[in-house]
């Protein structure tokens, strides 16, 4: 039916809303004017919750366009009127303090005792070593989970919640928080977040891989005109948002621009991340690729002896870390054997190659 009518969750206003200021904020073309005139127009909700996130990110030319599209007008009220208006807001007002006070005093209202305010700056530096994997609760809730080798640096203060993903692999799952955007920096980019839970991997050319596995992330460039603290500069997208934002179940390569973007079935999603229970998974890479990945979680280097088998496609569950069952199963199942050369290096040969030891 035509004229039924679809409700919309506050979270997905806020969303919404999140959008249409990026966009205004970076010029809206004669499509997107007509688009936000007709949303601004369908919800006295969607003007205030649009105005409250302007407002929030002081955001001066968005909040002119606000005001030039969609005025807000203040009532003159009689002189008597103001004056009974004012008096009753200010005893309104008294009443709440004395009775804050009250209650902190009695101990009833734990944040006013709260020997942290809530815009405490907090700060830290985490790590794992090769082989390593780890699992931490930042300061506001988010969990984070590190892979190998990986070291991440947050940065929180009353406006926003910053991380930096200087090496490795890390899953977020971001606490809500509206009012806070979540941005993980890492090579020339950024990934913002309110509340949804994402997968970043860096790669050797300043680059990452981007895995969305719960709600949306907005994804952007980063300038020298985004390094400072400021909300606004970081979360307003300087191109259309809807290019740079990916919902969960989309994957891609990010290094300036989003490349190579697909979206993963639940099953493929679940082998791209079952390093999360200390699992490896190949469904058919070239061994030369799934020894580079193996690499990552053990300080073993490995040689390819025989230049035919850099491409042969290996495939099955492989325990990080668990380099004897490696070796058993290569040569059980792909017919590689090996041998221990100095130090921490292991040679691998097709079976029945002259120089090879099993």
């Amino acid at each position: 039916m035509s004229n039924i009518s679809h409700f919309t969750s506050k979270d997905d206003i806020y969303e919404q809303a999140s959008v249409w200021v990026s966009r205004i904020d970076r010029g809206l073309s004669g499509e997107e004017e007509q688009a936000f005139q007709d949303w601004l127009n369908s919800s006295q909700g969607h003007r205030r919750i649009l105005f409250e996130l302007a407002s929030l990110w002081d955001d001066m030319s968005v909040l002119g366009k606000l005001q030039e599209v969609a005025p807000v007008q203040q009532p003159v009220l009689p002189q008597k009127q103001r004056l009974g208006l004012y008096r009753y807001r200010h005893g309104i007002a008294a009443s709440v303090i004395v009775t804050a006070l009250c209650f902190m005093l009695l101990g009833l209202v734990p944040w006013l005792n709260s020997p942290e305010p809530s815009g405490t700056h907090v700060a830290q530096r985490v790590a794992t070593a090769i082989g390593e994997q780890r699992d931490i609760k930042l300061a506001d809730g988010t969990l984070v989970q590190l892979n190998t080798n990986t070291v991440v640096e947050t940065d929180f203060s009353g406006a926003i919640r910053r991380v930096v993903l200087k090496q490795g692999e890390a899953h977020f799952t971001v606490a809500h928080d509206y009012y806070r955007p979540f941005i993980v920096e890492a090579g020339a980019n950024t990934v913002t977040a309110i509340g949804t839970a994402f997968n970043m991997q860096l790669t050797e050319q300043d680059g990452f891989e981007l895995v969305v596995t719960e709600g949306k992330v907005l994804v952007r460039e980063l300038s020298d005109a985004t390094l400072s603290s400021d909300a606004t500069a970081l979360i307003n997208p300087d191109v259309s948002a809807d290019k740079q934002l990916l919902v969960s179940g989309e994957k891609a390569n990010v290094k300036g621009e989003i490349s190579e973007r697909r979206r993963l079935n639940a099953d493929v999603m679940q082998q791209d991340l079952a390093w999360q229970e200390g699992m490896i998974v190949f469904t058919g890479e070239p061994l030369e690729a799934a020894l580079k990945e193996i690499g990552r979680y053990t300080p073993v280097t490995f040689e390819i002896m025989d230049e035919n088998l850099r491409g042969k496609r290996v495939a099955g569950y492989f325990k990080v870390g668990d380099i004897s069952g490696l070796l058993a199963a290569l040569r059980n199942s792909f017919d590689i054997s090996h041998k221990r050369a100095e130090g921490l290096v292991i040679q691998l040969y097709q079976s029945g190659d002259d120089g090879q030891a099993g």
